[in-house]
């Protein structure tokens, strides 16, 4: 019989247990790192943010651990994960969360696009006035090559000479293309740079998958596929992790709620955390994220 009201420490160590974030459920490899970003939807490389889990923290199974600027540390060892998890392409690499290294899973991908793109416009760059001349010049370079490039070399086909003035404009603009979630980043096979490529190029299904999303359908997806390993939300800090509007998120989390999936959970009811839910059927051994295709709907349930 599930506790309509779970109390804030249960929910805290079922969080840990769900990400991994406790000595007995600590992820050793690349690998399990991958199965994890299935699970759980979205996954930053190190932490960013306390509402969303980070790699870093699930390899050495502790939430307070910090990370070390040393190759021979579980930080170096994470940043390596990088080309073991991107180059079989087992997850697509983003700034999804505060703007930082995001792995977002294939199955939650085209919500994403949908909620940061509405109407998943990435073809919108190339024309238009949504980002700048640097950013549209970046992004038609892409669109030509239909392709992946280094970032020497879309550097120089865009028209940015070197020179530290010249990098740091180039940086805006690929930050721009970025937050838009318009740019994604490539792993090659045979080296250790990373490449660029435009998401509506190099993942044209997952762009018309998140054109056919509502942005509530949308939203549900990922709050379906998010939750039950995360236990409860605080949906403030969550919307502003995401870059989404924080009465979205409540919205989104109260439809869970009247479908079943979620209770309201402890916690203060203010502006700065909003009204926390928690998954009803917290079990963060198993595999929460099945139920994420379909979005809420009402079920029956036995409490």
């Amino acid at each position: 019989m599930t506790d309509p009201h779970p109390d804030l420490e249960r929910l805290e160590e079922r969080r840990r247990r769900g990400w991994h974030q406790t000595p007995d459920r600590r992820l050793a490899d690349a690998e399990a790192g991958a199965a994890f970003i299935r699970r759980a939807g979205m996954v930053t490389l190190f932490p960013a943010s306390p509402e969303v889990p980070d790699l870093f923290h699930a390899h050495v199974g502790d939430p307070e651990a910090r990370t070390e600027m040393k190759w021979s540390s579980p930080t170096g060892e994470v940043y390596g994960w990088r080309w073991g998890i991107g180059r079989p392409a087992a997850a697509c690499y983003t700034t999804f969360v505060m703007r930082r290294p995001t792995w977002v899973s294939w199955d939650l991908l085209p919500a994403v696009l949908r909620l940061r793109a509405p109407a998943a416009a990435a073809d919108e760059a190339p024309g238009g006035g949504a980002v700048s001349a640097g950013a549209q010049r970046i992004a038609r370079v892409l669109a030509d090559c239909d392709g992946v490039l280094s970032t020497g070399v879309l550097r120089a086909l865009a028209g940015y000479p070197t020179g530290k003035a010249e990098r740091a404009a180039f940086l805006r603009a690929v930050a721009e293309l970025d937050d838009r979630l318009l740019l994604a980043k490539v792993f090659a096979g045979d080296d250790d740079d990373m490449r660029h490529a435009l998401v509506h190029v190099r993942y044209p299904e997952h762009v018309a998958a998140a054109r056919a999303l509502s942005a509530e359908a949308a939203l549900d997806r990922l709050l379906m596929t998010y939750l039950p390993l995360a236990a409860y939300t605080r949906p403030v800090p969550l919307a502003r992790a995401i870059g989404l509007p924080p009465g979205d998120v409540v919205a989104g989390l109260e439809r869970l709620a009247a479908a079943g999936y979620a209770v309201p959970a402890p916690g203060p009811d203010s502006a700065r955390e909003g009204p926390r839910f928690a998954w009803a059927d917290a079990d963060p051994a198993g595999d929460g994220a099945a139920a994420a295709a379909g979005g809420p709907q009402t079920r029956t349930t036995t409490r």
